[in-house]
Order: C-alpha cells, then sequence, then structure tokens
C-alpha cells in the first residue's frame, strides 16, 4: 500500500513538472514584452537565492555541496542557457524557440562520450539524424519564410548548453542534492545577468504592474519546477519523469500558434514531429537500451 501511495503520488508531481515548466517558458515570452532578459533572468535568479537556503536549511542538506568548480560550471551552462533562450523567445515565435531547444537530448547523445564516457547506444543515430533533419527542415529557406535572426541561433546554442548542464548534472548528482545544483543555477545566473542589467539603458527595477507580475511568474514556476520533478524523481523511475517532461514541448507551442496566433505551416509540423519524436526516442533509450541506468538526478535542474 505504502508503495502504491509513493507511485500515485509521482504521478501527481510529474504531472506538475512539465505544467510549471510550461508555465515559466511562457511567463518568460508574455514578460519579454515588458522587459529585458536581464531583468527576467536576474529576477528569477534572485528569487531562487531567496529561496533555496531557505528550504535547504529546513531540510537539514549541504548547500555548497562538492565539486564546486564543477557546480559553478553546471550553473554557468544552465543560467545561460536560460537568458539565451529567454532572448530567443523575444525575436522568434515561442513555439519554434522551444521546438528549436528541444533539440538538447540529440546534443546530450552527441556530447556524452566525451563528459559521461557513455557512447549512445546505435540506434540513438537514427533519432539524433531525426532531430537534425526536422531542424533543417524547419529553417531551410523557402519563399514564404522571413530572414532567418540571431533568435534562431540563441535557441539552438541553449540547447547546446542545455545538453552540457544535463551531462553535469549526472556526473554531481552523485555527490550532491538538488537544491545545491539550483542553487549554484541562480549564483551565477545572478552574477551573469547582474553587469548587464545596471549597464542598460532601461531602468534597472521594473517600471508597470505587468511588469512586475511578469518576473514573479517566471519565478515562481521556476521554483515549483524544480520542486516538483524533484518530488517526481523520489518516486517513480528517472527515464518515465524524462518521458513525462517532453509535454512541455506541445503545451508551450499549442501556446503559441492558439494564443499568441504564431504561425504553423506544414514545415514547423513536420519538423517538430520529427525533433519531439526524437527526443521522446532518446530518453527512451536509457532505460531499455543503455547498460547503465540513469541516475535520479539525470533530469534534475536543467533550467
Amino acid at each position: 500500500m505504502t508503495a502504491l501511495r509513493s507511485i500515485s503520488g509521482g504521478v501527481i508531481w510529474v504531472l506538475l513538472a512539465p505544467l510549471f515548466y510550461a508555465g515559466m517558458s511562457v511567463s518568460a515570452k508574455l514578460a519579454a514584452a515588458y522587459l529585458s532578459v536581464w531583468q527576467i533572468g536576474v529576477g528569477r535568479f534572485i528569487f531562487g537565492l531567496l529561496v533555496v537556503p531557505i528550504i535547504v536549511r529546513a531540510l537539514g542538506l549541504d548547500l555548497w555541496g562538492r565539486q564546486r568548480f564543477l557546480l559553478t560550471l553546471r550553473g554557468i551552462c544552465g543560467s545561460v542557457a536560460f537568458l539565451l533562450l529567454v532572448a530567443s523567445f523575444q525575436r522568434i515565435p515561442l513555439s519554434l524557440a522551444m521546438v528549436l531547444f528541444y533539440l538538447y537530448p540529440a546534443f546530450t547523445a552527441l556530447l556524452s562520450p566525451w563528459i559521461t564516457g557513455e557512447p549512445p547506444a546505435r540506434i540513438a543515430w537514427f533519432f539524433i539524424g531525426g532531430a537534425f533533419i526536422g531542424t533543417s527542415l524547419i529553417l531551410w529557406p523557402h519563399e514564404a519564410s522571413g530572414t532567418l535572426n540571431s533568435g534562431y541561433l540563441f535557441a539552438v546554442i541553449a540547447s547546446v548548453l542545455c545538453a552540457l548542464t544535463l551531462l553535469l548534472v549526472r556526473r554531481l548528482g552523485k555527490d550532491n542534492n538538488i537544491y545545491t545544483l539550483f542553487f549554484y543555477l541562480c549564483v551565477t545566473g545572478t552574477l551573469a545577468g547582474m553587469g548587464p542589467l545596471i549597464m542598460q539603458e532601461n531602468s534597472l527595477l521594473p517600471q508597470s504592474a505587468a511588469a512586475w507580475i511578469g518576473v514573479a511568474a517566471v519565478a515562481v514556476f521556476s521554483i515549483a519546477a524544480q520542486l516538483t520533478i524533484n518530488q517526481a524523481l523520489l518516486r517513480i523511475p528517472a527515464a518515465t519523469v524524462s518521458l513525462m517532461m517532453t509535454i512541455e514541448v506541445p503545451l508551450v507551442a499549442a501556446f503559441g500558434v492558439l494564443y499568441l496566433g504564431e504561425p504553423a505551416g506544414w514545415r514547423l509540423i513536420i519538423g517538430a514531429l520529427l525533433i519531439f519524436g526524437s527526443g521522446i526516442g532518446l530518453n527512451l533509450l536509457p532505460a531499455k537500451l543503455n547498460s547503465k541506468q540513469y541516475s535520479k538526478s539525470s533530469a534534475r535542474g536543467l533550467r
């Protein structure tokens, strides 16, 4: 009975996690109409700096962790990935940015031999190829398309950095808790964004109620996403959590198309299906094909 309750509770948490991550992405997109990238980023990271130490102290956990150089590197990769993703939201449609960002499972498979010493299974190359074919289909020049701008590049670079973050989390998760990983993300993100925030021509603080609500929404959804995915990983296998997290992509893309009126041509739809399907396939591989299982930290703290 206890095991059954644990699993049922895990299902609730794993359903909430992609909803909160989707809420964070949507909030960042909407807030970008009122705020700069630096205001959104620093607001999110400072909120984390205030909340995480309280949680860690209440749980009696270590805040500073082990392998601090790698923790800092993980924080840099994760925070820069978030800032670039927000910047891409300001330049290209939300649905397109999210689809391109979801290339990170393919980049994770490509980079894993050098970072974790775990080469991908042979069939993984099929999914990696499918993901990049989908990307080429979306970005291939055609008459109806606009000029490619930096937003596309930002989304792809954010995806690469997210892959690096995932692999570093895999290495660090055995010796560090999720709150330590998130704390370093907030520390490095605050330091990375504070200088540009001070030097920008716009005001330092949000100037309207809508702007303040936007910053608060991003910060609250961020903390909620971290807490729910951690609770889910305590109760059900990481491979299942990773698979369920893919729900975020269609949720965010649907919001962009249906609410924001973003275009959804056949290139985007087919390309998105290729990228999304390949990501699901790659998320399923660790549980079925790899000789080593992902640790519980494999899906933690990406953003």
